[in-house]
């Protein structure tokens, strides 16, 4: 190839892109879209936010599964998988294939990415709703915690008598005793962290609170305040529903009204704590009402 074309090759490689090259496109503009997105994973925060949330999120698995671990480990198996049929891990633990997930999934889903938002983005962990409500929302964020609840219960009880979500929740079942039951509920915590901390926090946070100068020396973003504004929260949404695709039915359109609740909640108090501590709560319910350990 002439040095004359292998230059202007180079240059439209390096080149942004306009409405012109989009509007004729040929084999070298879909080249550099692809080469233009697998850089914004490395140069750009909302690349390098939703590149590792959706990485780590594949990484812990459908709902926690942690499928990968069939490949590397023979005698890992689905946690939620009857006792019967699988061989115990630790002892004086029933539930220890579910305790594994929910700490690896706080593992992934929160230690990583403030790993990445401390040494990576240099940011602190209040931007992405890690911190308590600030002054002034405290009032905002008790009574939308109280009105979710309060909202939520019907539907978690009209949930419960399904029989398809009776056939998941608990993840765990064959509880000795209710002091089993309780030590297991705590121990269910980390779980809704992690989820809601890497949809509601890390994702939702950190896309909405990029500005469009962060990201114009890699050559995209539409000029204005914000660069994603109230999308991130359609985005954090649809990509909780995702990952919920294959659940029973009432969970799953459920995830819909959760996500633009939760996510707004979330956004407007400037802290995940009443969506975590909400959901969390609300799931001991639904297990409750569908084991009664107490009856």
């Amino acid at each position: 190839m002439p040095n004359d074309k292998k230059q202007s090759l180079r240059s439209r490689m390096a080149g942004d892109f306009d409405e012109v090259e989009l509007s004729e496109p040929d084999f070298i503009t879909i080249i550099k879209l692809v080469w233009h997105v697998i850089k914004s994973f490395f140069k750009e925060r909302p690349g390098q936010i939703m590149g590792s949330a959706f990485i780590l999120i594949m990484l812990w698995g459908y709902h926690g599964e942690l499928d990968l671990l069939k490949f590397l480990w023979k005698g890992w198996v689905t946690p939620g998988t009857e006792q019967g049929i699988r061989a115990p891990l630790i002892s004086w633990i029933p539930w220890d294939y579910e305790l594994i997930s929910f700490l690896v999934g706080a593992f992934l889903l929160v230690v990583i990415p403030m790993l990445i938002i401390k040494f990576g983005f240099k940011q602190s962990f209040s931007k992405y709703g890690l911190g308590l409500p600030p002054k002034g929302r405290r009032a905002l964020a008790f009574w939308s915690f109280l009105i979710l609840m309060l909202i939520s219960l019907p539907a978690f009880y009209l949930g419960a008598q399904d029989a398809g979500m009776q056939q998941v929740y608990p993840f765990f079942k064959s509880f000795a005793n209710p002091e089993q039951f309780i030590i297991y509920e705590l121990t269910y915590l980390p779980f809704f962290i992690a989820i809601e901390f890497i949809f509601r926090g890390y994702l939702l946070f950190g896309l909405w609170g990029t500005r469009d100068n962060e990201v114009s020396k890699a050559g995209s973003g539409v000029p204005g305040d914000l660069f994603f504004g109230k999308y991130a929260i359609l985005i954090s949404m649809l990509s909780y529903t995702a990952w919920h695709l294959g659940k029973p039915i009432p969970e799953l359109y459920g995830t819909l009204i959760w996500g633009l609740a939760a996510g707004s909640l979330a956004y407007a108090c400037r802290s995940i704590w009443p969506v975590v501590l909400s959901h969390w709560l609300l799931n001991v319910f639904l297990d409750a009402v569908i084991i009664k350990p107490f009856s």
